[in-house]
């Protein structure tokens, strides 16, 4: 994922907040917002050998699948819930964004860009899936279950009644300001609910 992704979330939370973080992978980057930004976060990662080197770093990690994450938590007890690049992933990308507001107040998503220029010509020229930096597995080979543009995700805020207070864009070199849509490869959203 594009290092302007953390950073960008990293700004975005205060300091101590409560977070929770979906897809942890190894736990780096909670690590890192545990030490800079001094919140108290939980995490939910699958694999089980992400998990055991969460637990070595010292972090609350739970393995299992995102939404069994989800369920064992009351109401409200997070500021934040992320779903940094597992966003694509989902089964059923609606619902779990539901239950992410449920637990928390405003959720922060990460995704790739599946519009991005490179992919558009290489579907045009090759007649393929395209396989690009940040799409570096052929379609057999990757997780994503949902190939969504950042148009489709504006589109899927307005029919959920999420509201984008915040958003960044990513390409290889660096920030995205003009055409995201088109320029940008990967993208990330600070939520809230409007219903």
């Amino acid at each position: 994922m594009n290092s302007g992704i953390y950073e960008t979330v990293t700004q975005w939370i205060p300091e101590k907040s409560r977070v929770l973080d979906l897809g942890t992978g190894d736990g780096t980057f909670l690590e890192q917002l545990a030490q800079t930004r001094h919140i108290t976060g939980e995490g939910v990662e699958k694999d089980p050998e992400l998990v055991a080197r969460c637990v070595q770093r010292g972090l609350v990690v739970h393995q299992g699948d995102i939404a069994e994450g989800l369920d064992q938590h009351a109401d409200g007890t997070f500021d934040f819930v992320l779903l940094l690049g597992t966003f694509q992933e989902l089964v059923q990308p609606a619902k779990i964004i539901h239950e992410a507001f449920r637990v928390g107040r405003q959720v922060i998503i990460s995704y790739d860009n599946f519009a991005h220029y490179h992919v558009r010509v290489q579907v045009l020229f090759q007649g393929r899936t395209p396989i690009t930096p940040a799409l570096p597995t052929p379609w057999y080979r990757t997780q994503n279950l949902h190939f969504l543009s950042v148009a489709d995700f504006q589109s899927f805020c307005r029919d959920t009644g999420i509201r984008e207070t915040r958003r960044a864009f990513f390409n290889s070199h660096g920030a995205v300001h003009f055409r995201p849509n088109l320029r940008a490869e990967t993208a990330v959203s600070l939520l809230e609910t409007s219903r």
